[in-house]
């Protein structure tokens, strides 16, 4: 396995907020609909497919009960993670468990408006410290990898390079009232060396109900990043909960 591919499936498990995070678009100049979520239990999966170097994929699918309820001013998400499951080659064994492992927080609850847009809690933040931490694990299973020296020392500076990048919320606000029409948005971001990346987001959804709520948004992220071109795709399912 390269460095490269290392390091990408290391940036999807363990830093999945770094990259979306950078280009997450508000949409206010989309159309949305009128937000009427169901009162019922609702499942929420969400689907990371991480592409590598050498053309096998990393896939993360997290599961979470939810449920809306009518708060002031809007709609408060109640919800909590009942699942994982982590796809990945044999040579990240290693990070593939953390992964499977790790329990996102800060999700709920998350409190929407009254249009459905998210405008609290919802976040998957990691403070510096915290960011600092994990990019030493990462580099942790970079150095002890069977490759060569040369490409360790690529892997753990472009990790660094990525630990930089400043984080926030990972999904977007408007998920669960996106409207009909694809958004896209490009933004730059500034890197540890003073280069810039650049980030490309499409975002579509599909099964638009009468209260708005989607069936199904996939979110297609390309980034352009020390030389490399990376395309991830995010992918979040709603459906009624079965008894």
């Amino acid at each position: 396995m390269t460095a490269r591919a290392a390091l990408l499936a290391g940036a999807a498990a363990l830093l999945p907020a770094t990259i979306a995070a950078a280009a997450a678009a508000t949409g206010s100049e989309v159309q949305v609909a009128r937000f009427l979520p169901p009162a019922t239990p609702l499942l929420l999966t969400r689907t990371l497919y991480r592409s590598l170097n050498d053309g096998k994929m990393l896939i993360v699918t997290r599961t979470y009960a939810i449920r809306f309820t009518s708060s002031d001013n809007g709609y408060r998400l109640d919800g909590e993670q009942i699942g994982a499951e982590v796809q990945a080659p044999a040579g990240l064994a290693g990070l593939a468990e953390i992964e499977r492992k790790r329990v996102e927080t800060g999700l709920f609850p998350a409190m929407l408006d009254q249009s459905g847009m998210i405008r609290a809690g919802g976040a998957v933040a990691l403070d510096p410290a915290m960011r600092r931490q994990v990019a030493i694990r990462a580099s942790g299973i970079i150095a002890r990898a069977d490759m060569a020296a040369p490409a360790k020392r690529e892997g753990i500076d472009l990790v660094g390079q990525l630990a930089a990048v400043p984080n926030g919320t990972a999904w977007p606000s408007f998920l669960f009232n996106p409207g009909s029409r694809e958004r896209v948005e490009t933004r730059l971001v500034p890197m540890a060396d003073g280069s810039e990346g650049v980030v490309e987001v499409r975002v579509r959804a599909d099964g638009i109900a009468p209260g708005g709520l989607p069936q199904r948004v996939e979110r297609t992220v390309t980034t352009r990043l020390a030389g490399t071109e990376k395309v991830s795709r995010e992918v979040w399912t709603i459906a009624p909960a079965t008894p």
